[in-house]
């Protein structure tokens, strides 16, 4: 099952043509993802940075734009589990002018589980294994 976050596009978001600037969508994925584990138990992206000192760094994207979003838009970002190995996983993000609507953007976005202090690759724990599995 997937999960959905929406979000409003704020003048911020758009370049001078009024649309959606494109390094914006990036930055849509990444709140959705933050939005993915403050919505489960435990896990808020927050307390995994801050007191655990662990993350997912981004370290491969695969993209396609498919139609515009405009100031003022409502944004559907959908996230599911494309693949999920020791260390990486691997989401899929979908972008809607709001459910059920037009795609926008989607993308294959790949990250791995590390120790921020010690910049190290870890094996996903079970627990956050079962959360992504949770999106499949």
């Amino acid at each position: 099952m997937a999960f959905t976050s929406v979000q409003k596009i704020r003048f911020d978001d758009v370049d001078g043509a009024g649309i959606v600037y494109y390094p914006q969508f990036f930055h849509l994925c990444h709140k959705a993802f933050e939005d993915f584990f403050d919505a489960s138990d435990g896990y808020s992206y927050p307390r995994l940075i801050n007191e655990l000192r662990r993350g997912f760094p981004t370290v491969a994207i695969e993209s396609d734009f498919t139609a515009p979003l405009r100031y003022g838009d409502t944004a559907s970002v959908e996230i599911t589990l494309k693949k999920i190995g020791n260390s990486s996983v691997s989401l899929a993000y979908r972008i809607q002018q709001g459910p059920g609507s037009t795609v926008c953007f989607s993308a294959c976005i790949t990250t791995v589980f590390m120790d921020l202090d010690k910049h190290l690759v870890l094996p996903i724990p079970p627990a956050l294994r079962k959360l992504f599995e949770s999106i499949a």
